[in-house]
């Protein structure tokens, strides 16, 4: 049984998010952003700069990691509020909030989930300071992400470094080149070199409880991450009560290769959806199996946060998975990016047949991963209950559409007959 890990306080730590193994926690109690280590011991603690009371209205609810800021949001009685923090000298330095009010004729705001579409790649060449053209490895060939506009009218704005002596800055991007983009002259401060690390931000995206005024539905809101404005919402049941999100760049799915995507969890499954192909729907383009659910197969067992990192997922949870045991705190539970193998089902064509010694049926194993994906080049073995008749293969791999064949051919006696098909997990 799995059992508690970072131990975060239940009521008070109810959000976390993870960067090179520590994870973090924003504590209203102690009004400080919480480094974590694995085992729960508390490795440092930023304080705020900008304190939040001590009631129960502030607790975080959900918290991101973009990189290069953290992200925090809270719901209030009569808002929603979301702040953008940057860690500067050992302080958590409080560097812009958006308030979303109740008021607002239009909308009105109730959600425990969010995230921040956020971007990550490196210089392709060293670059000296005052020049005006940045070569990137990715995303210069992305005219829609690169020609980003916030609502105010700027342009998409980089954030550089920090490069070998510690320093940092951001530059807004004017145009585009071929393998990279131009900078207003004059403004890039400091030199940097190869490799060195790019991030940048677009979109704020929350699952709010409400339709606009309606509590019939939910939506999912657009905001523009620089001036918190509204952009648009996409209404549906699938974006109400939802209670953990992020975005990370996933490339579990072959036919479409890397994505940087928005993933939520809703009921047992992570939806993911492709923010960069928005627009007048939303694109989904996969699922995945979670496991967060109680052994009775329908108690599902709620998921209060999650957060990515390489290959891991880590979901926040009070209970176990399975036994739905509950823990004293809130602890993670790992699900895996990796392919691996959730599910084969069975079939036989003809279900029935005359118990003659000679009737045959064919009888096909389906084996999928846990984005229900087929599982290719995988031996599946096959084995009866009925000494007079046999299946032949009694082996066989899956094809590319995770396949497994074998034929039955019938005893001399009429009966239900059991076939068992075993897939091995690697």
């Amino acid at each position: 049984m799995a059992t508690e890990n970072i131990k975060l306080i239940i009521g008070q730590q109810d959000n976390f998010t993870v960067d090179q193994g520590y994870f973090y926690t924003f504590d209203h109690d102690q009004d400080s952003l919480l480094q974590k280590t694995d085992d729960g011991n508390t490795a440092f603690s930023y304080p705020f700069d900008t304190l939040m009371s001590n009631a129960s209205t502030d607790i975080v609810k959900s918290a991101e990691f973009d990189g290069v800021y953290f992200w925090s949001l809270q719901n209030k009685s009569d808002r929603i509020s979301i702040k953008r923090w940057k860690i500067d000298n050992y302080i958590c330095k409080l560097q812009q909030t958006f308030d979303y009010l109740d008021s607002d004729p239009s909308h009105t705001y109730d959600s425990q989930a969010f995230s921040i579409a956020h971007y990550h790649t490196q210089l392709s060449s060293a670059v000296i300071s005052g020049a005006t053209t940045l070569y990137l490895d990715d995303y210069w060939d992305d005219t829609t992400l690169m020609s980003f506009t916030t609502t105010s009218g700027d342009g998409l704005i980089l954030h550089l470094g920090p490069n070998s002596n510690g320093e940092e800055e951001d530059v807004e991007v004017i145009s585009t080149v071929s393998g990279g983009v131009t900078i207003a002259s004059g403004t890039l401060q400091y030199s940097y070199d190869e490799a060195d690390i790019v991030n940048f931000y677009t979109y704020l995206w929350v699952f709010n409880n409400y339709d606009g005024t309606s509590s019939a539905t939910g939506a999912l809101y657009k905001f523009d991450a620089y001036t918190g404005e509204y952009i648009t919402k996409y209404a549906g049941g699938a974006y109400k009560d939802v209670t953990a999100a992020t975005f990370y760049n996933v490339d579990s799915f072959a036919s479409y290769g890397p994505v940087d995507t928005l993933i939520y969890i809703k009921g047992t499954n992570a939806l993911f959806i492709n923010v960069g192909a928005a627009g007048a729907t939303l694109p989904y383009y996969g699922s995945m199996v979670m496991e967060n659910i109680k052994s009775d197969e329908s108690t599902v067992i709620a998921v209060y946060d999650i957060c990515m990192d390489s290959q891991n997922i880590y979901r926040l949870q009070s209970a176990v998975d399975g036994t739905g045991t509950t823990w004293g705190h809130y602890s993670y539970l790992l699900s895996s990016l990796d392919a691996f193998v959730t599910s084969i089902s069975l079939a036989a064509y003809p279900a029935i047949i005359a118990a003659n010694t000679i009737a045959t049926t064919d009888i096909t194993a389906i084996v999928k991963d846990q984005f229900l994906q087929p599982i290719v080049g995988r031996l599946v073995y096959f084995t009866d209950d009925d000494g007079a008749g046999s299946v032949l293969p009694i082996s066989d791999n899956t094809d590319g559409e995770g396949k497994a064949e074998t034929v039955y051919t019938s005893g001399n006696t009429a009966r239900e007959v059991k076939i068992t098909a075993v897939v091995e997990q690697t």
